[in-house]
């Protein structure tokens, strides 16, 4: 029979058997709980919908506005950018594409395949059509003529053209782009020419040039042979990928055969060594040797052009149905008919009453004309002509399209200007950012101590160069450019150029306004005779006109120098010893005289002096002659070897006999940038 104690081992066992029983009974139920609702959570993520994007990504957006696209409170999505590690994020916040597609993502949107990012030079690319080959025919060959200035480039097109353009020309320089368009004598078959400028400022515009063209003409002189802008046009074309021709210029300069073969044949080499393959030494560039002035070769060159065209194949679709595509050579002001712009058509038929649209503006065509003046009412292929409607003047360069209607129009452009918007703000968005997370916490801090805003802040002091303001006007916008680009960079860390405001046509009400309010300099270029109230304008604004741009420069590059504080030197001018000490008595009154001779030099009267005493010439004075005398007369000046009397300004009479005085003066250093 067994004892009460000895129950208690079995019972003891019984025991721990119910506990490790109720143990793995609750452990299993703990963990089938949790498997359960993994298992619901994982089929309720399955199951929920997966959102599509419906809105197009930008590059950059604010918190709140990504908050009403998504349809989600601006608190909630603040918190929970927050969660992600976003630090200081406001309601104004600004999330880049990345980030906006990350936050997408977590809120379970599919974002598929999403369209290309938007940037301001592919905001017009849908408006584009899809080029049919039917529609395409032979067209005239874009001919860009580059090369050293003086080369005789304008030479040649005023050859072709029976004009004189090399006259109208300041200084004999071209100083805009010109698109022309002639009928070759020989083959009557037309050749569209734009004439860009040689001088080094006009760099962007050379490189338009190139970049629209099909064949370069390559202009050398004889004379000079290859110049620095000579291997710059090199670069640009092979940049361009354009075909090229070279011209070797002002052969009629050398009459005798032979040495204009050996001129020639050095030219030859020269291009060679610079990598140009020449057409008789197994490459396909040819040279023709031709006088513009004479007309030597003149039609070989020509020839040479339309046999390289018709090898090239140009083509371009000649249709209604086409959209109209081209680039805004030149634009200007004119008074008679506002904005007006010289567009090169590169496909398409362009017809007055057409939309267009370039840049941040757009035009109904009022009026086409060619470049006689006559007016047109189409435009083929590789046709220049001269359009007039825009509602804002268009940037020589920019690139234009055809759209359907007005309302298109309108929208694309606010489109554009949006990205644009956007685009400078994405440069600065780190710093947006910081400054918008300090003033979100400056606000915070005034609120929690009821404190109100400082009205009036003390500036930070300026301790940057010294901003020297210009507001540029010139008579069409690629000079604007080509001028900007040129004094931009005129400085150093003391003063710098600023240009506030560049634009083409004669200075306006506005213009007068922002240079009263700025103290700026009104730079004016090849505007010819300006309104009497703009060049005496009652604000005292400084106007200067110049015509031609290296001029201009230099008056920039003046100004600026004028501004650079002055640094000044110290010009021995006299020596003089201190002899002796005189008293004499003028109405009661005893004046101390110094008894000097003049030692070296030429001592006036009014000059700086300083006394020197003893031999380490410690300073004991420093300032001007008061009066200058010999005998009892006055003297301007005393030369060397000769005896006079002295006395010193603020009645300083602390001098002793043997000291020393030196007469100088401070004399400007100039300083240049």
């Amino acid at each position: 029979m067994l004892t009460r104690w000895a129950l208690v081992p079995r019972l003891s066992a019984r025991l721990c058997r119910s506990a490790e029983l109720g143990c793995c009974v609750r452990s299993f139920t703990h963990t089938s709980r949790f498997y359960a609702h993994k298992v619901s959570n994982k089929r309720k993520r399955f199951n929920e919908e997966v959102k599509p994007v419906k809105f197009e990504i930008p590059n950059y957006i604010a918190v709140s506005d990504l908050a009403n696209l998504i349809n989600l409170k601006i608190e909630k999505l603040t918190k929970d950018l927050t969660k992600m590690g976003f630090a200081n994020v406001t309601h104004n916040y600004i999330l880049s594409r990345e980030y906006v597609e990350l936050v997408l993502m977590n809120y379970n949107y599919e974002l598929g395949k999403q369209a290309l990012v938007v940037t301001p030079d592919n905001v017009y690319d849908e408006l584009r059509s899809a080029v049919n080959p039917k529609n395409l025919s032979r067209r005239p060959p874009i001919v860009t003529i580059m090369g050293h200035v003086d080369h005789g480039k304008t030479t040649i097109l005023d050859y072709l053209r029976k004009t004189s353009i090399v006259s109208e020309e300041h200084g004999g320089i071209t100083q805009h782009i010109g698109a022309f368009q002639v009928e070759t004598p020989v083959s009557k078959r037309k050749i569209t020419f734009l004439d860009t400028p040689g001088h080094a400022a006009f760099l962007k515009m050379r490189e338009r040039g190139a970049n629209i063209t099909d064949i370069i003409v390559l202009v050398v002189s004889l004379e000079d042979s290859i110049m620095p802008q000579t291997i710059e046009a090199l670069k640009h074309a092979a940049k361009s990928g354009s075909q090229m021709i070279v011209a070797i210029t002002k052969i009629d300069r050398i009459s005798n055969t032979k040495e204009r073969d050996r001129a020639i044949e050095k030219v030859t080499i020269d291009l060679m060594n610079n990598e140009v393959p020449i057409e008789k030494m197994g490459g396909d560039v040819q040279v023709v040797p031709i006088s513009a002035r004479t007309g030597e070769n003149m039609n070989l060159l020509e020839e040479s052009i339309i046999a390289l065209s018709d090898v090239m194949d140009l083509k371009a679709e000649r249709s209604n149905k086409a959209v109209a595509e081209g680039f805004v050579i030149e634009s200007e002001v004119k008074k008679s008919v506002g904005n007006v712009s010289t567009v090169l058509v590169t496909k398409g038929i362009l017809l007055k009453g057409s939309i267009l649209i370039c840049g941040n503006t757009y035009c109904k065509v009022r009026s086409m004309s060619n470049e006689q003046g006559a007016s047109v009412l189409l435009a083929d292929p590789s046709t220049p002509v001269e359009i007039t409607g825009w509602k804002h003047m268009p940037a020589a360069g920019d690139e234009v399209l055809q759209v359907s209607s007005e309302s298109i129009a309108k929208k694309y452009v606010a489109k554009k200007l949006a990205v644009l918007q956007m685009a400078k703000e994405a440069k600065n968005v780190d710093r947006i950012n910081e400054q918008r997370a300090m003033e979100a916490l400056a606000k915070a801090e005034r609120e929690q101590h009821n404190e109100e805003p400082e009205e009036h802040e003390e500036p930070e002091p300026n301790t940057g160069p010294e901003k020297v303001n210009f507001i540029v006007k010139a008579d069409v916008s690629g000079s604007v450019e080509a001028i900007v680009e040129s004094i931009s960079s005129l400085g150093n860390e003391e003063v710098q150029c600023n240009v506030l405001s560049a634009s083409a046509g004669i200075p306006n009400e506005s213009d007068m306004k922002l240079a009263r309010l700025t103290d700026s300099k009104l730079l004016c270029f090849n505007l010819g005779s300006l309104p009497y109230d703009v060049i005496n304008n009652k604000d005292k604004i400084e106007v200067e006109q110049y015509n031609v741009i290296y001029k201009l420069i230099e008056g920039v590059t003046e100004t600026l120098r004028s501004r650079l504080k002055p640094i000044y030197e110290t010009k021995q001018i006299a020596q003089v010893d201190i002899r002796d000490i005189f008293d004499f008595s003028v109405k009661k009154k005893i004046i101390r005289i110094a008894g000097c001779r003049v030692v070296n030099g030429l001592l006036t009267r009014g000059s700086m002096v300083k006394v020197l005493r003893g031999s380490d010439e410690d300073v004991v004075f420093d300032g001007r002659i008061a009066s200058l005398k010999q005998g009892k007369e006055d003297v301007p000046s005393v030369k060397k070897n000769s005896e006079c009397g002295i006395t010193f300004e603020n009645n300083f009479e602390g001098y002793e006999a043997g000291d020393k005085l030196v007469a100088y003066e401070k004399v400007e250093v100039p300083r240049y940038l």
